[in-house]
């Protein structure tokens, strides 16, 4: 393969890049010329974000510096950054100016057998190799389809094997709906791929921003439990995100919040649940916490959530806020004065909102994938339960979405 149509990642330090005379660019060759990029890089992230900006036909290589003057830590490095599971159709080379023979015992002392290594080439023969084929190179669309045994069918839709291997995503975003809650997440997000799926829509990629945010999305068929609890489901089992998040719209306490507010929940509970005699209906609460550390990470940066919210807002001289407390769940839709006091007050006195799948989302995440997911819900107040305004629900689904982006976009999840 002629070489100068590979980007050429070395996975070394950039110190010891630049300045070993012995393993430098220059024993590699021009870059441009001999290579068409030559790119250093010291972890996975760096990786992954220069990986992201490369168009999907480029062709891709790794060469790994051994460092055998440090015994072999460059080799443990590059396999605990697991860029090798993650991509396992990215090709690489080991490469080391010193013994060849006694890297391989240290390979072998190290319990590192399973790279199989044949052998530790030199820096001036990774060229050739590439040249001669001894090594397969693949594009960045082969690389990222094949990481997870994904087959490109003709449509250019990703088709999964029967291994139910899914890329693992850090984060999952759900919506109850698609129009105006989904419509607001997706400028954040960089899509990569998608599932094959006659039911639902789902799409996986990164945040714009920040490559090394990986996100898959969805939204559901129609509002209410029964579906956010099925399509939660079905991501957290897919893709086993760190966390699941929920963001769109809901209805707020009149006495507390105001239209464009955010409410994070630190608690979800049903109110129609119950048993009914002669005596009339009795409640039966459902309740799932929201609270763990992440919560109050949130909280410590309220003011600089607020203050970005506030600045995004062009449409008007934004007093929004953010709130974190209690939300009721429902099976209906609410718009009588009054209900909020009679309903959901009585049962929590610090409700701060009322909506329709919140408390599917958190069950969820307590039951499936041992709980390792985490639920987080920031849904925005499109009205007050009573005397709906309608052109009030996009603005509410801007807010949530841009304070979601904020979360993301600053490493507080």
């Amino acid at each position: 393969m002629e070489t100068n149509k590979i980007n050429l990642f070395v996975f070394d330090t950039k110190k010891n890049f630049e300045n070993n005379k012995e393993a430098n660019k220059n024993s590699l060759g021009s870059e441009g010329s001999t290579f068409k990029r030559i790119i250093c890089v010291e972890d996975r992230n760096q990786f992954e974000y220069e990986f992201s900006l490369l168009a999907d036909d480029e062709f891709v290589f790794m060469i790994v510096h051994v460092f055998y003057t440090r015994r072999i830590s460059g080799i443990t490095k590059f396999v605990s950054e697991g860029i090798k599971g993650k991509y396992p159709k990215l090709g690489f080379m080991f490469v080391s100016e010193g013994d060849s023979r006694e890297i391989k015992k240290q390979i072998v002392d190290e319990l590192l057998e399973d790279l199989e290594v044949k052998e530790v080439h030199k820096y001036h023969r990774v060229q050739s190799n590439l040249e001669t084929e001894i090594f397969k190179t693949y594009t960045k669309k082969q690389i990222i389809q094949l990481a997870s045994n994904q087959i490109s069918n003709s449509e250019g839709e990703i088709k999964f094997s029967l291994s139910n291997s899914y890329p693992r995503c850090d984060y999952a975003i759900i919506t109850a709906l698609e129009e105006d809650e989904m419509e607001k997440v997706l400028p954040m997000i960089k899509m990569v791929g998608k599932v094959q799926n006659e039911k639902h829509l789902i799409e996986f990629g990164h945040l714009t921003s920040k490559p090394e945010k990986t996100i898959v999305y969805a939204s559901q068929h129609a509002t209410g439990m029964i579906d956010a609890a099925i399509l939660s489901t079905e991501l957290i089992l897919r893709f086993q995100p760190k966390f699941l998040i929920m963001a769109g719209v809901l209805g707020g306490n009149p006495d507390d919040v105001e239209i464009g507010d955010v409410i994070i929940a630190t608690r979800v509970f049903t109110i129609d649940k119950g048993k009914t005699n002669k005596h009339g209906f009795r409640k039966e609460l459902e309740t799932s916490s929201n609270e763990h550390s992440s919560i109050t990470k949130l909280k410590r940066n309220k003011k600089e959530i607020v203050q970005y919210l506030r600045a995004e807002d062009k449409t008007r001289a934004s007093e929004i806020d953010v709130h974190f407390g209690s939300i009721a769940c429902v099976r209906q839709v609410i718009d009588l004065e009054g209900f909020f006091k009679e309903n959901i007050t009585t049962e929590d006195r610090k409700a701060l909102a009322l909506e329709m799948e919140s408390y599917a989302v958190s069950r969820a995440c307590e039951l499936v994938n041992d709980g390792k997911t985490k639920a987080l819900i920031v849904k925005s107040v499109m009205d007050i339960t009573q005397g709906k305004v309608d052109n009030a629900k996009p603005y509410a689904a801007w807010s949530s979405a841009k304070c979601i982006e904020y979360i993301l976009e600053n490493d507080l999840i």
